[in-house]
Parts: structure tokens; C-alpha cells; sequence
């Protein structure tokens, strides 16, 4: 038996809306856009749900024929069907997401499971820059945390394997993102000190106290202060 060949499809979210067919950047109706963006983040919607997301200010018949007529749109955008299900509907498996890989790579690196992990899987723009709806704010948070996490573990994982260069690049993006979250600096001063770069460890600390203070009146834990002190040798 030949297996049924897949057309490949590919949907960025982070950084901005994108389809791709094969490489090739595939127009998009704008309600076709937003379903395919709501089933990637939100996977198995009933379709009441699904509607009720999409047209939250329509009434409950409007909203499920808006969702009719985008259903029938996104079926005649591809020769594979994008959306799947009756009830409830989903992405098709000829979709592939950049939210989906992100999710999948902070999993891996959450566990600690092995194989090589490629730091652009995490990288990456905030989901739908320019998007307001409710359901994209919340999730919005939910994947820069993800990726917040994601990215430390990396740069943990790149410095223990003695890529110490790269694990600097992965935290700064970390701290690029969040500047007041001391895990990321931390991250980055690890890395230094394992290079044995202790000026830049603790040039670090001192940018991460003085914006602390600045935005928050507040200090670096002692077990940070405590790390960099015992490793580069600061008076107490």
C-alpha cells in the first residue's frame, strides 16, 4: 500500500502570521488566519467554543456562521485540508507550527532528555505581534515565560557541555527579554564563570543590581551575590 503523501505546511506565529506551502508564502484571508491561529495555540476547540473566541461580540448564530463560511474558505485555500474535525476541530497533521515546536523543545529541555536541541527552536518573536484578542494575550504571556525557561535551560545545558560561547549568546537573549528576572542573569554569570571570565561575571551583577534597584528598590538574592563572590573572589 502507498502511503498518502502529505503536502507540508507550515505556520509561524511568533513574530508575526505566516503559511507556508513548500517554502513559498501562501495569502491568507484574514478570519482564515485568525482560526488557524486560534486552533494552533488552542488545539481540539469545540466548534461553539471556537466561535465564541473568534466573534466574541456576535451573537451565537452569527458567530457559528461566520465560522461556517471561514471553515469553507480555509478548505479551498489547500488541496489537503488545513482544519480537521466536526465537533471538534484542529489543525490537520500536514500543518507544522513554530508554537507547537517551541512547546515541544522547553519540554525536552524541562526533562533534561537527551538529543541536540537547535536554539532557533526557541528563539524566535513574541506570538502575533499586533493581535488584541483575549485568547492571544493569554497565551501570549504564557509562551514568553515558556521560551524564558526554554532559554535558561539551554544555556545551563550548552555551559555544562563546555560550548560556552554559545550558552552566553542563548542567555543574553534570556536577559534581552527580561532584564529584572534573575534567573536569566544568572544563566549568563554561570556561563562567564565557567569560562573563567570573572571581570564579565561580575560586571553582570553589578547591571543587574543597578537595574533592580532602579525599577524595583529591591537587591539580588545573596545566593547570586553568594555565587559570583565565592567564584571571582569578592571581599564580602
Amino acid at each position: 500500500m502507498v502511503p498518502t503523501q502529505r503536502v507540508p505546511y507550515t505556520l509561524r506565529l511568533l513574530g508575526g502570521f505566516a503559511l507556508d506551502r513548500d517554502g513559498r508564502s501562501l495569502p491568507t484571508p484574514h478570519s482564515v488566519r485568525r482560526l488557524l491561529a486560534l486552533l494552533a495555540v488552542h488545539p481540539q476547540r469545540a466548534r461553539a467554543e471556537a466561535a465564541g473566541l473568534l466573534w466574541p461580540d456576535s451573537g451565537e448564530e452569527r458567530a457559528r456562521a461566520n465560522l461556517r463560511t471561514t471553515l469553507w474558505r480555509a478548505h479551498r485555500l489547500a488541496p489537503v485540508p488545513l482544519v480537521t474535525g466536526e465537533e471538534r476541530l484542529a489543525l490537520s497533521d500536514a500543518v507544522s507550527t513554530d508554537v507547537a515546536t517551541l512547546a515541544a523543545t522547553a519540554d525536552r529541555l524541562a526533562h533534561d532528555a537527551a538529543g541536540p536541541v537547535r536554539a532557533g527552536d526557541i528563539l524566535g518573536g513574541e506570538l502575533l505581534p499586533g493581535w488584541y484578542d483575549d485568547w492571544v494575550l493569554a497565551e501570549r504571556e504564557r509562551l514568553r515565560h515558556l521560551r524564558l525557561s526554554a532559554l535558561e535551560a539551554l544555556a545551563a545545558r550548552l555551559t555544562t557541555e563546555g560550548r560556552v560561547g554559545e550558552a552566553i549568546q542563548v542567555a543574553l537573549t534570556a536577559v534581552h527579554l527580561e532584564p529584572l528576572r534573575e534567573s536569566a542573569t544568572r544563566a549568563l554569570i554561570v556561563a562567564h564563570l565557567a569560562e573563567h571570565n570573572y571581570s564579565e561575571a561580575v560586571r553582570r551583577l553589578a547591571v543587574f543590581r543597578a537595574t533592580l534597584d532602579r525599577e524595583l528598590g529591591v537587591r539580588p538574592t545573596a545566593e547570586l551575590e553568594g555565587l559570583v563572590r565565592a567564584e571571582a573572589l569578592l571581599p564580602g
